[in-house]
């Protein structure tokens, strides 16, 4: 099974690291099989897979896919789904276990996605100056290659290129988080419906952070402002942990709408409007971030008990 797996999300990853781009989608999708093997079967077979898929793209692309993909998706896919399985004896707990929480899961999926994030960086370049002369570099060949000319529609490339150069970090570790938390949420259905989930299934609406998560982020962001690879590192951190929040934020809205009427018409714009528009999820960052101190599914509850313990 092991082997299987990592067969698979090494064939997933493959597409990106032979160069073809628009096979993104996949690469974002290999930790999948290895998290299914993690959940459905056994951390052996996880950790197999990852070795698996590692050596796999080693063998047909170069040492350096191998670190690159242990670092940034068969590892993390490997340490979530260990995680997500992780249980001590409480009789608060459902069947006296009380399990990882899901907000534990996603700090971890951050804390994951801002490592592979800052390993990249100081991989890529010893300092900030080569690391956007790079940056720089390969957005004019973009720019070349879609035949724009320098200065098109009264935009400067060389502005384009240093605004981008600090963003990436942000962005890539961001997507590496969501692509992290959506594999383990297709893995654990995928073993539910299999009849091989561990752990009961948890009320996502009831996730909550930990209160260190806000000092976390007041650190990490006052980090971000040092400059330099280490300040690009920090504000990768910075967005990872906003995410978190927002997914909070979601989670808030999802329990607060829960019997309302209209509560699929409320949410399914809330998600169509933030997938498309984006600025609904620093609405939803706040709202997690003031969930967190002033708990308004708890003031808003009416006659219900308190969750389970493995649902926070």
């Amino acid at each position: 099974i092991g082997l299987a797996a990592g067969l698979a999300s090494a064939l997933l990853a493959a597409g990106v690291a032979a160069g073809a781009l628009l096979d993104v989608h996949l690469f974002y999708l290999s930790p999948l099989p290895v998290m299914i093997a993690g959940i459905a079967f056994s951390p052996l077979a996880a950790a197999l897979a990852a070795i698996t898929g590692g050596v796999g793209l080693w063998i047909a692309f170069g040492g350096t896919f191998l670190i690159t993909y242990l670092v940034g998706l068969g590892g993390p896919a490997v340490g979530l789904s260990y995680a997500a399985l992780l249980a001590r004896a409480d009789p608060a707990g459902r069947g006296g276990l009380v399990w990882f929480p899901v907000g534990g899961l996603v700090l971890l999926a951050a804390g994951f996605a801002t490592v592979s994030v800052t390993i990249a960086l100081f991989g890529m370049a010893p300092d900030y100056e080569t690391y956007r002369a790079a940056v720089t570099a390969a957005f004019q060949v973009l720019v070349v290659s879609q035949g724009l000319p320098a200065g098109v529609d009264g935009h400067d490339p060389l502005a384009m290129a240093t605004l981008i150069a600090h963003v990436l970090p942000g962005m890539a570790a961001a997507m590496a988080m969501v692509s992290q938390l959506v594999c383990l949420y297709l893995a654990a259905r995928a073993a539910r419906v299999s009849g091989t989930l561990a752990r009961p299934w948890p009320n996502l609406a009831a996730f909550r952070l930990p209160p260190v998560t806000s000092l976390v982020l007041a650190v990490v962001l006052a980090l971000s402002m040092a400059g330099g690879l280490a300040g690009l590192s920090a504000s990768a951190g910075a967005v990872t942990l906003a995410g978190a929040y927002a997914l909070a934020g979601f989670a808030v809205v999802h329990a607060v709408t829960e019997g309302h009427p209209a509560r699929t018409l409320i949410l399914g714009a809330l998600w169509v409007t933030s997938a498309v528009l984006g600025w609904p999820l620093l609405a939803m960052a706040v709202l997690g971030f003031v969930d967190g101190m002033l708990d308004f599914r708890a003031r808003m509850a009416t006659g219900k008990g308190p969750p389970a313990a493995n649902d926070r």
